[in-house]
């Protein structure tokens, strides 16, 4: 029932959350909006006059300027950071929940209980406004709601209310809750502050109240029965601060953050003698699902995280402030359980000498301690300790990374805290006057910047203060800091600057006496995160916006590379492997010949003999001379490619010659460079890797690779499509595609990447597809490379150069500059396997177009032959592979394509002939 009915009834006045009431009212008047906006449409001249459609009108745009003044002034983030009564906010939220809930119809007759059943809408009598919240229980996460929807809502929900008084009173209520929002805004002031970004703009701001919500529920829910374990005992937790994390400043064109759900990845200590830590998922938000699919958390905490088997991942949930056990999930990708000793604490890692251990901090970049700073300053920002919520202190000590082996390096860009959910120990009221920094955790996280820059610890005695021990470490440091191994950024500096030196926080008011969380966490935006984004972006050209996902790595097998190869004598295979390929006499001095034939074609039949070759991938961004040579020459069809992503068509995600990733750029310049016989056309699916592994991204994507199936085969007609790409499992929608495609007058060559990840995962979807040619990787000897996955004989494999790819990329800060860049991985010998396919095909039609009549009699239908998956593999097999001494054959053309095979047209007859006998 809603407040105004428990208050009737001589219920207990309910104690609200200001963030659950604030969300609540948010997602009711979007509702509210498209329901009025639906309701409107319908109505006709006729109805009461023009009154009712007048009285929507008013509505439609009286909710559409309290929700816009609503998201811009967030109420809770006023409460935190002026002087505002929460009593005041409270009472205007109220005011409208108490309306909208009361435009709810009862929902006992027959047509409103059949809509409802249709709509799945659940009341539940334990819940303030309950039917508003049902509501939101069934809204998509996109909030779209189609008209089968709207007109079930509109059975069940009446806007308008016959009488004109009560409508006149909701307008009204409107305008005041309306006038009092708009009147909270802050007057405009010269801000004295450098950022030109605004704390109220953040898009993650919410976040902090999310964090504060999820450890409040774990210190009033985790009962630990567990006396033999000390970490138990301490309720400690190690919280990932990069699995749940954007680090986006400000919002972007056209989308609104209000993280209004986090999912949170934390380690819970399970084992009472060998300490291990259990890897869980906790959701913060509105639960959104059955009751029978979730259980109430009371006293069996530590038997959920306890004997939980490999791969499986449990779930929990906070609402209401109790904590929920959710269905598992699997993770096949993520060790889930790891041991105590899999665990290195910054401090170690500080302390280890450069010369005795792999595992030390000053082997790390620059780049990489730069976005470490960065994403420890984030995390202070939305875990800034307070009477409730975090009550630890970031530090060395609790800040720590996972390294499963040495061997296996270390990465820094992946800190995890160590927190205690243990009942909070009351804060001195008082700050204390006699030591010299009034804000003991930014200057924490100062010191702890300043240690990753200088790659050692600070060490401290107990008769030293440490914001004195760390302002003489900061002067040293920024003396000799032109002599570091890395360049220091100057936004780094003012970052540390900003933590350490406490005139800075006095000169923004930081030391007076009722400073909120509020404050101090706006300082940390526009004085220290700031400047890092801003050392980021200028030193390294790191965009906040895919920082996310360049930390966390495609987890999409075929899409990820392998590494990026640095090994001298790989380096060494791949010039051995190029030299043969353009050699003397080689395989571009074959085609160079037949394309010189050619010149006496028509123009049709000279185009006729190019190998369409489309790429579906991040798009295709060259350095800028090399792409406009290649435009220029015809290489490139820029009328034939498109993006396929979704949005505005004025954006650059409607642009394929736009690459935020690299990964679709590698695999087109390796198809231009190996092949010039291409013709190659750009289909841009997704906008990075991470992408393919982004559940709430999966079905556009799919949806974006479907369209660029269809279009490549019906529109422009392709004789091939290359995927560096591939699943766990098979997509319905793209299998259908291929399948589809694989049937069309003009059926293309499907090329896939098999997997990157060695024996321990099976071959990746769409490569093992009946209908695809599935390509694993060798070096440039022809030895198969570790990373491939294991082979069976029921998916036609084919091996080809793909360890040490060289590929060109422009140098930092001078893009008209080129270096040489080497690359692993399946998704590169895919293109290479298709280039030289291409490269065949190419070589077979200007043969045939070039040669005598008689011959062109006899060999006609040959290219048609290999444009057939059964008629390629028997060429590529028997007569462009070779066997390398461990076993396998791999693609190594120039014995077969090479000048000697013009003589007599032998090309034509040994491909026929090898047709004829495979």
């Amino acid at each position: 029932m809603g407040l105004i009915s428990k208050l009737r009834f001589g219920a207990s006045t309910p104690v609200f959350d200001t963030r659950d009431i604030y969300d609540l009212l948010i997602t009711g008047l979007s509702t509210f909006y498209d329901l009025a906006d639906y309701i409107w449409r319908q109505l006709d001249d006729a109805e009461d006059g023009t009154e009712i459609q007048d009285f929507y009108l008013h509505f439609r745009a009286k909710v559409f300027n309290l929700k816009a003044v609503l998201v811009v002034w967030d109420p809770l983030e006023t409460v935190q950071g002026l002087s505002t009564d929460e009593n005041e906010v409270q009472k205007n939220i109220l005011s409208i929940l108490n309306e909208l809930e009361a435009r709810f119809w009862s929902w006992k007759g027959r047509e409103a209980c059949l809509a409802c059943r249709r709509l799945q809408l659940e009341r539940r009598n334990d819940e303030t406004y309950p039917k508003l919240r049902a509501l939101r229980r069934i809204l998509p996460e996109d909030g779209n709601l189609d008209d089968s929807v709207m007109r079930d809502l509109s059975v069940i929900i009446r806007i308008d209310n016959k009488r004109a008084d009560r409508r006149e009173m909701l307008l009204r209520n409107l305008d005041q809750t309306l006038g009092f929002f708009y009147n909270l805004q802050p007057a405009p002031t010269e801000s004295e502050s450098s950022c030109p970004k605004r704390f109220s703009d953040y898009p993650l701001k919410n976040v902090w109240d999310l964090t504060r919500t999820l450890f409040k529920t774990l210190q009033r829910n985790w009962f630990c029965q567990c006396p033999n374990n000390p970490a138990h005992i301490d309720r400690k937790t190690r919280m990932n601060l990069t699995r749940h994390q954007r680090f986006d400043t400000s919002p972007r064109h056209g989308e609104l953050l209000l993280n209004s759900q986090v999912d949170f990845r934390m380690f819970f200590p399970i084992g009472a003698r060998a300490l291990q830590w259990q890897d869980t998922k906790i959701s913060v938000n509105e639960l959104n699902h059955d009751h029978a699919e979730h259980r109430e958390i009371k006293e069996c905490f530590c038997n959920i995280i306890q004997g939980v088997k490999p791969g499986v991942l449990p779930r929990m949930a906070v609402s209401g402030s109790r904590l929920w056990q959710q269905q598992v999930e699997t993770d096949l990708l993520s060790p889930l359980q790891q041991r105590e000793n899999e665990f290195r604490s910054l401090k170690e890692l500080l302390q280890t000498k450069r010369s005795e251990h792999t595992l030390s901090l000053s082997k790390a970049g620059g780049r990489d301690r730069l976005i470490l700073s960065f994403v420890l300053a984030t995390s202070l920002i939305h875990l800034f300790p307070g009477e409730e919520g975090v009550q630890t202190s970031m530090s060395s000590e609790t800040i720590c990374f996972l390294v499963s082996s040495r061997a296996s390096g270390l990465d820094v860009t992946k800190p995890y805290f160590t927190a205690s959910c243990s009942t909070p120990i009351p804060r001195p009221e008082h700050k204390i006057l006699n030591e010299p920094h009034c804000v003991p955790d930014i200057l924490s996280l100062g010191i702890l910047l300043l240690e990753i820059a200088r790659g050692t610890s600070i060490e401290y005695q107990d008769s030293q203060d440490r914001c004195v021990v760390a302002l003489q470490c900061l002067d040293k440091w920024a003396t000799c800091r032109d002599s570091w191994t890395w360049t220091v950024p100057d936004g780094l500096y003012r970052a540390i600057s900003a933590c350490i030196d406490p005139t800075h926080l006095r000169d923004n008011g930081l030391d007076k006496s009722s400073v909120k969380a509020f404050h101090k966490r706006k300082y940390i935006f526009e004085r220290i995160l700031f400047p890092l984004e801003d050392a980021l972006s200028t030193a390294y050209e790191v965009q906040l916006s895919i920082l996310h996902a360049d930390i966390a790595q495609a987890k999409a097998s075929a899409a990820s590379d392998h590494y990026d190869e640095r090994q001298q004598d790989k380096h060494m295979a791949a010039d051995y492997w190029r030299k043969h390929l353009a050699g003397s006499n080689g395989v571009h001095d074959l085609v160079g010949d037949l394309q010189d034939l050619c010149e006496n074609l028509s123009e049709a039949d000279e185009k006729a003999t190019h190998v369409k070759i489309a790429v579906l991938d991040t798009g295709l961004q060259l350095p800028t001379e090399l792409q406009e040579n290649y435009l220029a020459a015809g290489r490139i069809n820029a009328e034939e490619s498109e993006s396929f992503l979704s949005g505005p068509k004025t954006t650059a995600d409607q642009d394929w010659d736009i690459d935020c990733d690299g990964h679709g750029t590698c695999v087109g310049q390796i198809i231009l460079d190996v092949a010039p016989v291409v013709d190659l056309h750009v289909a841009r699916v997704f906008k990075r890797r991470s992408d393919l592994a982004d559940s709430n991204m999966a079905n556009q994507v799919h949806k974006n690779i479907v369209e660029a199936i269809d279009c490549a085969t019906t529109k422009w007609t392709v004789d091939m499509i290359v995927m560096s790409l591939g699943f766990d499992e098979p997509i319905p929608l793209i299998r259908d595609a291929i399948e589809k495609a694989s049937k069309a007058e003009k059926a293309p060559l499907f090329f896939a990447a098999t997997r990157n990840d060695g024996a321990h995962k099976k071959m990746a979807w769409p490569a093992r597809d009946h209908s695809v040619i599935g390509i694993s990787s060798t070096d440039g000897y022809g030895s198969p490379s570790s990373f491939n996955p294991s082979e069976n004989n029921f998916h036609p494999i084919l091996y080809a150069f793909g360890e040490g790819v060289p590929v060109k990329v422009p140098v930092l800060n001078r893009p008209t500059e080129r270096v040489i860049k080497y690359v692993s991985g399946t998704s590169y010998a895919t293109p290479t396997a298709a280039a030289l396919a291409a490269n065949m095909l190419g070589c077979v039609r200007m043969a045939v177009k070039t040669s005598s009549r008689e011959n062109q009699c006899i060999y006609s239908n040959l290219p048609l032959e290999l444009q057939r998956m059964t008629g390629m593999l028997a060429v590529l097999r028997h007569r462009m592979s070779m066997e390398h001494n461990s076993g396998v054959s791999s693609l190594l053309p120039w014995d077969f394509l090479n000048l000697s095979r013009l003589d007599r047209d032998k090309i034509l007859e040994d491909v026929s002939d090898t047709l004829k006998h495979y």
